[in-house]
């Protein structure tokens, strides 16, 4: 029998071992994946293009993914509008279709709660897919909406404010415009979720790399809550 050649794949943090095999990924499976199957069965019944496809399990007990051929930011990047109102259009596009179903339970959505440069694929510049929904969960769109603002406009870094609160307007409307104070309210709370779970992990991470990993990303996160809560109201004033 010809041996199936394995190609270990970049991983996340919380993930155990993540192959390339032909044009499939095998994931070591969590908690939460069967949600996870059922989501990304969802999105594909429903025509959605930006996420990979449920192929089954493997032999050893993995989840198989479709391979979404691309790249992955790696550090930080300046996105152009263009970008960010697509990736704003794929993320609406996934809210509304978990709208109002078993999925997302008595809340308004299915969040992925991850949405991070680290978790888009992009091909030619362009992105074309989200990956990565370990982390999903019934929520609220403005949840997965600040958090995706958090991340991909660096919020907390030496970036003009005037120039941060244009973009969160540009975006707002794109998507359909939130409240500004609830919106600055929910990226501060996202925040504190993300520093919650890096002050659990430092302790009590399997690994040292991920315990030292969450270390590190405390002060860098406690810097950029400081940030929004000082410039939370230049934010607003510019943007309503």
């Amino acid at each position: 029998m010809k041996n199936i050649q394995e190609e270990v794949l970049p991983r996340g943090k919380s993930t155990q071992e993540v192959v390339k095999i032909g044009n499939t990924v095998h994931r070591t499976m969590n908690p939460n994946s069967p949600f996870i199957h059922r989501l990304l069965v969802l999105l594909e019944k429903n025509g959605y293009k930006y996420s990979p496809r449920f192929l089954g399990i493997d032999e050893k007990g993995r989840e198989i993914l479709s391979y979404i051929e691309g790249d992955i930011v790696r550090g930080d990047m300046e996105w152009s509008d263009e970008q960010l109102i697509k990736v704003v259009r794929m993320i609406k596009g996934f809210h509304e279709i978990t709208k109002g179903t078993p999925l997302a339970k008595d809340d308004e959505v299915v969040c992925h709660n991850d949405l991070a440069p680290w978790n888009l694929i992009l091909k030619d510049s362009t992105p074309i897919s989200f990956i990565d929904f370990d982390d999903s969960s019934p929520g609220k769109c403005i949840d997965d909406f600040a958090y995706f603002l958090w991340t991909f406009l660096n919020l907390g870094k030496d970036i003009d404010v005037n120039l941060q609160a244009s973009k969160i307007k540009l975006l707002n409307i794109e998507y359909g415009k939130f409240d500004s104070k609830e919106l600055i309210k929910a990226i501060l709370n996202q925040q504190h979720r993300i520093l919650n779970k890096r002050i659990s992990l430092s302790i009590n991470a399997k690994t040292l790399e991920e315990r030292e990993f969450s270390k590190a990303k405390i002060k860098d996160i406690e810097a950029e809550i400081v940030w929004v809560k000082k410039n939370c109201m230049r934010i607003i004033d510019i943007h309503c």
